[in-house]
């Protein structure tokens, strides 16, 4: 069983780009195993001693927040307006933003994700989703080591970023018919509260601590909320891209009236017409439930 467990993260090191030092050994062994499992209880993941895709998000943020990983300070270009490019044309916004046609370093390459061009893509829906990361550029560089997209990334500032233009299929949802018919948002944020000091520690201030969110029925562990540039950022991307697409300012809602916690059948079958989140998707997600988003659809319809 050793030699499966060292192939399989020899793989997976070549895949994401991680090295066993990040696990505090140098070579592909049990040791290596033993040390990746410790990690995975000190984080509670599943305790399996391969660098899986949820492991590696965890040891990139974990690295990140103590200062191993070393990304450039990324400046907007000086200019008057404000836009995204939607269909390969400018589209304007009223909000600090930077564009794929502004910085190239936030652009994802096209290997991950598909290519529309000529045909306009029909878009239904937005999927919200929090990346796990301490910063926009660290979700870019998590997102393009998987393979993976999203269309945009909101920072701890507030600042939009696009990565990709959602004329074409960005894979951020986990399922074909939903990444087909949405745009993917990521709201940068690191969720755990022990990332609170990091936050502080480069200027950002606390984050909201949050204590009673609950999804799928369960009542999740402390967790941190969002900061109000980033709450008003999203509201702003949200009304241009649903005025521009056509896409209706509702989401999917129990029958008290609150937005639904939980799955939603026509969101996982692409069928759905609004705006939704990761775990209206699937079970086994949970972003974006430490966000008030029945503050937060009332705010975008008045």
């Amino acid at each position: 069983m050793g030699w499966y467990k060292n192939r399989y993260n020899k793989k997976s090191a070549k895949k994401y780009g991680w090295v066993p030092l990040w696990f505090g050994t140098d070579g592909f062994d049990d040791k290596l195993v033993k040390n990746i499992k410790e990690f995975q209880e000190r984080h509670e993941l599943k305790q399996d001693g391969l660098c899986g895709a949820a492991t590696f998000r965890r040891i990139t943020l974990q690295r990140e927040s103590n200062q191993f990983l070393h990304k450039r300070r990324v400046t907007r270009p000086k200019t008057d307006d404000n836009y995204i490019i939607c269909n390969g044309e400018k589209l304007a916004i009223d909000w600090k933003t930077v564009s794929i046609n502004d910085d190239k370093n936030y652009a994802l390459p096209d290997s991950c994700y598909r290519n529309y061009e000529p045909h306009k893509r029909n878009v239904k829906m937005i999927i919200t989703h929090f990346d796990v990361c301490l910063s926009a550029a660290s979700c870019k560089q998590v997102l393009q080591k998987k393979g993976i997209s999203s269309h945009f990334a909101i920072d701890n500032d507030g600042t939009i970023y696009q990565m990709v233009d959602p004329q074409h299929e960005a894979w951020h949802a986990g399922k074909k018919a939903v990444n087909r018919a949405a745009i993917g948002i990521d709201i940068s944020n690191a969720y755990y509260t022990k990332y609170q000091s990091w936050y502080r520690k480069k200027g950002h201030g606390s984050r909201p601590v949050l204590k009673d969110v609950e999804v799928h029925g369960v009542k999740l562990k402390e967790c941190l909320g969002f900061y109000p540039k980033q709450i008003e950022a999203y509201k702003v991307l949200v009304k241009t891209l649903c005025e521009y697409y056509e896409i209706p300012l509702k989401m999917p809602m129990d029958s008290s009236g609150k937005v639904l916690r939980a799955v939603d059948k026509r969101v996982l079958k692409g069928k759905y017409n609004g705006i939704a989140n990761h775990f209206h998707v699937t079970r086994g997600k949970i972003d974006t439930a430490n966000l008030d988003w029945d503050q937060v659809l009332s705010d975008l319809n008045n």
